[in-house]
């Protein structure tokens, strides 16, 4: 076998495939817990704290195991984790749906979190470092962005299924919870007999055994070049980008979090619809076609035109939103809101229709940038050096998902205290900063080979 040109098609199918359903789990189970909540809350009675600590205790599990996991993927390779991420979230997910109170739910959604925190590490690192450079900006979102909202499509799919049925309320949250174990198991054995990563074994640690794995896989020998720079330098060399990765991340989490956790709860009923309505509706209307659209045009234009034009648009149709709830009188509605903490429940007819529309625009613009490529944890490992890209991704994911659990521990408390005008508004003024970082901040790497 001689130095041909490397064949990568068959490695980045296998590599999305086997990150994508762990990803697909994830979004499965972070978007089925909203949708199942009210029957959780009205077994175990949980006062508004409690709810919060349900929902962000696999967020806080996530923080916790990225930054460990992520740091021994630099020292013993991506591999060496592959697979412990998914058997952390399958044990995480059956104790959830055996669980008996408050204190068991929360545990085991810790170490469903443990899972989700090295998942959310490994996938796109896996992907990024076994893609072309090319096709790698629709690999990552396909990865990402696009099973992951199949997984919340599925959740609503599952438990829409389990009500025809009439299957009584307390086994609904426990099978619909369960069900995410099947995608996180069927990709174990493919996640262990992967070959390390092409990135890996070339710059960081060329294991024998390993290259004659990657070597038959991609029909070429593989040129190795190691990075002679110690770890130390390299990190340091990338805390800056990592830093800004890192907070543009966690302000993108800040308001999509709470949004795909409340959507159901909160907008879905006060514009008439149930969550598994809202689900479909927002998932096949606006998450699709904005990632379709994403998918084709971030190797061709580049991640930051994306990101800047999805942003805009979020911050529009959220000012706008938040307007419609504070006075529909500005869009010529003629409906009075007496109750601005509850400004949403006063929306009906035209009202809603068109808050419901200004909802979907947002989401759509978000998918179309914002969603698949920031959300997709796509910044970070395109960003920083392979030999500090484990430890500088579980910084990031670290910092967002402490910053998404806050958000969503206190949503319902900011909520019922400031009203959902106030917090759109705010979400707003969140897509602008957004959107200035990545205009001046961030380096664009639009077909750039990995360092």
């Amino acid at each position: 076998m001689g130095y041909n040109k490397p064949d990568f098609s068959s490695l980045e199918f296998k590599s999305v495939l086997t990150a994508g359903m762990g990803v697909f789990t994830d979004g499965y189970e972070l978007y089925a817990i909203s949708l199942v909540f009210y029957y959780i809350q009205k077994e175990f009675l949980l006062n508004g704290l409690e709810e919060g600590i349900v929902i962000a205790s696999a967020y806080y599990g996530a923080a916790v195991s990225a930054i460990l996991l992520g740091f021994l993927s630099d020292k013993l390779g991506r591999k060496f984790i592959y697979g412990l991420d998914v058997a952390l979230m399958s044990l995480g997910i059956l104790f959830q749906s055996i669980s008996t109170n408050f204190a068991e739910l929360v545990m085991s959604r810790i170490i469903l979190g443990f899972g989700i925190g090295a998942d959310y590490v490994l996938s796109p690192i896996i992907t990024a470092e076994n893609s072309n450079p090319k096709n790698r900006g629709k690999r990552m979102i396909v990865t990402f962005a696009l099973l992951w909202g199949m997984g919340a499509v599925t959740a609503a799919f599952v438990e829409q299924i389990l009500l025809l049925v009439n299957m009584e309320n307390d086994l609904i949250w426990r099978i619909v919870l369960f069900m995410g174990i099947l995608p996180a198991i069927s990709v174990f054995y493919l996640r262990r007999k992967i070959p390390e990563t092409y990135k890996f074994l070339t710059r960081i640690k060329p294991k024998p055994e390993e290259l004659k794995k990657l070597e038959k896989e991609i029909k070429s020998k593989v040129a190795i070049s190691p990075d002679e720079v110690p770890f130390s330098k390299r990190f340091v060399s990338a805390i800056g980008i990592t830093i800004i990765s890192s907070i543009l991340w966690l302000l993108y989490d800040m308001y999509s979090s709470t949004f795909a956790i409340y959507g159901p709860i909160t907008i879905a009923g006060n514009l008439g619809l149930n969550p598994i309505e809202f689900t479909y509706l927002a998932q096949f209307l606006a998450g699709l076609p904005g990632q379709i659209i994403s998918i084709y045009l971030v190797d061709k234009i580049g991640r930051k035109p994306l990101i800047v034009i999805g942003y805009a648009g979020v911050a529009f149709w959220l000012f706008m939103y938040s307007i419609l709830l504070m006075d529909p009188y500005y869009f010529g509605l003629k409906i009075h809101i007496s109750n601005p903490l509850k400004a949403a429940e006063s929306l009906t007819g035209e009202a809603a229709l068109l808050g419901l529309s200004f909802y979907l625009m947002n989401y759509l613009s978000s998918a179309i940038g914002p969603a698949s490529i920031i959300g997709s944890a796509m910044l970070t490992p395109e960003l920083v050096p392979t030999k500090v890209r484990g430890t500088s991704q579980a910084i990031s994911v670290a910092v967002d998902r402490l910053a998404a659990a806050f958000s969503i521990t206190a949503f319902p408390l900011l909520l019922a205290k400031f009203g959902l005008p106030v917090l759109l508004g705010i979400y707003s003024i969140i897509a602008l900063v957004s959107c200035s970082i990545t205009l001046f901040l961030i380096p664009e790497t639009k077909g750039v080979e990995l360092s």
